[in-house]
């Protein structure tokens, strides 16, 4: 999506272009600044996911004691705007299906054998590979990761040297350019009414704005209703969308 069509098409559909505003900038840079409010509400709802991937070795951590609890912070590219969650997964030889069927002693060790019928026996043998698994740096579980905000994730069972593949939801960039084409009307109707909104908001005290006063008290007469109409298409939006699991998108 580019944000100088967005502009020019609330521009045009509010008529924008007929009434001089009295403000100290073009029409323009007002809307974009508007538009900034209308990306943070978007992004909320559709956020921008990025991918990315980092050696765990090569990961930046605040302090000593950070990097003992396993607290890193999200690479660079990955926070060019603000972050509203993320999660990491392993990516690395030394833990996948295959290498933990075959390297990782647990239940299954091949320390438990066919004459290990006593309780003792079996715990011994788990033991016993549990820490073979610690020596060789190896794990059979899954690597896990919580988000703790602040561009700050904590990692868990993460091998050593493992890649961490990282994904990130994260507000969409200013210029408009990560929102896909097939979420541009969801997004127009959003920053259409926003400056509705936030022009009337601005305009509908204003006693004296020169000779167009009385065109301009017109015009915003038709917007007196978008805050209301804004509140009923997030409420709208808030029903139907579930966070926490994006295959349950269902208002675009």
């Amino acid at each position: 999506m580019n944000i100088s069509d967005v502009i020019n098409d609330i521009k045009l559909t509010c008529g924008l272009n007929t009434i001089a505003l009295p403000f100290d900038k073009p029409v323009e840079l007002v809307i974009q600044e508007i538009l900034k409010i209308s990306i943070r509400t978007f992004s909320r709802f559709k956020p921008h996911i990025k991918e990315g991937y980092e050696m765990l070795s090569k990961l930046r951590y605040t302090d000593d004691v950070a990097k003992r609890m396993g607290i890193y912070i999200l690479p660079p590219t990955l926070t060019t705007t603000p972050v509203h969650d993320a999660s990491a997964y392993p990516v690395s030889d030394v833990i996948s299906d295959e290498n933990v069927n075959g390297n990782a002693f647990t239940v299954v060790s091949p320390f438990v054998g066919f004459g290990s019928y006593y309780p003792q026996d079996i715990m011994n043998a788990v033991s016993t590979g549990a820490a073979i698994n610690k020596y060789l740096g190896l794990t059979s579980q899954q690597g896990t990761s919580k988000w703790l905000g602040f561009n700050k994730i904590q990692l868990f069972n993460f091998p050593q040297d493992a890649c961490v593949r990282f994904v990130v939801r994260c507000e969409h960039d200013l210029t408009g350019e990560t929102i896909p084409e097939s979420c541009v009307e969801s997004f127009m109707q959003l920053a259409t009414l926003d400056v509705q909104r936030t022009l009337y908001n601005q305009l509908k005290n204003m006693n004296n704005v020169g000779s167009a006063f009385k065109e301009i008290q017109l015009k915003i007469d038709d917007w007196s209703s978008a805050e209301s109409n804004r509140n009923a298409l997030i409420k709208e939006w808030e029903q139907v969308f579930h966070y926490d699991d994006a295959d349950l998108i269902q208002f675009f």
